[in-house]
């Protein structure tokens, strides 16, 4: 049995996040890209110097999943985020939750989002929503498992092969 920690990430993390936030998203997502430029940009959003700012920002709270004492997945939330499609407020916004490939089915997603969910209610959120892209149908199942409901869709901003959709559903869970 591996030992599976979940603890707030603080900037002596950013390192460590820097290197699961690019290999993890390449995991996910290389075959959606097709133009290297456009993929070396999107990546850096997941670099260590992006994983600084993310963490000093006020409305920000990240988690980072551990396994036997080695960083292997993590979530970033944003409190006070109005979800898209009907602008409701008291929400907080999941934007990215990541896990490397050989993490998966291990219990730290669940966990990830246990943390999130739990900050959250003690700030006072009714509901925490988050975007994920229709194709990804692993990663929409994960999520309705997880009590997520698709509320609506909208478009993914980034540049994409020729031929892949663009389109993006965003769910929302209730925290009652």
């Amino acid at each position: 049995m591996t030992d599976i920690v979940v603890t707030r990430a603080t900037e002596r993390d950013a390192g460590d996040l820097g290197v699961i936030g690019p290999a993890a998203y390449a995991a996910a997502y290389h075959d959606d890209w097709d133009d290297a430029v456009a993929f070396f940009h999107q990546l850096k959003t997941f670099g260590e110097d992006a994983f600084s700012l993310t963490i000093a920002r006020d409305d920000a709270r990240v988690w980072i999943g551990r396994q036997d004492g080695v960083g292997v997945g993590f979530l970033t939330m944003f409190v006070g985020s109005l979800e898209p499609i009907s602008q409701r407020p008291g929400g907080a916004e999941i934007p990215r939750i990541y896990l490397l490939p050989g993490a998966r089915r291990g219990g730290i997603g669940r966990k990830l989002l246990d943390a999130a969910e739990a900050q959250a209610k003690a700030e006072g959120c009714s509901y925490v929503w988050l975007d994920v892209m229709e194709h990804a149908e692993w990663a929409r199942a994960a999520y309705e498992r997880w009590g997520f409901a698709d509320v609506g869709g909208k478009t993914f901003a980034g540049g994409l092969r020729p031929g892949r959709s663009r389109a993006m559903r965003v769910m929302v869970k209730e925290l009652g």
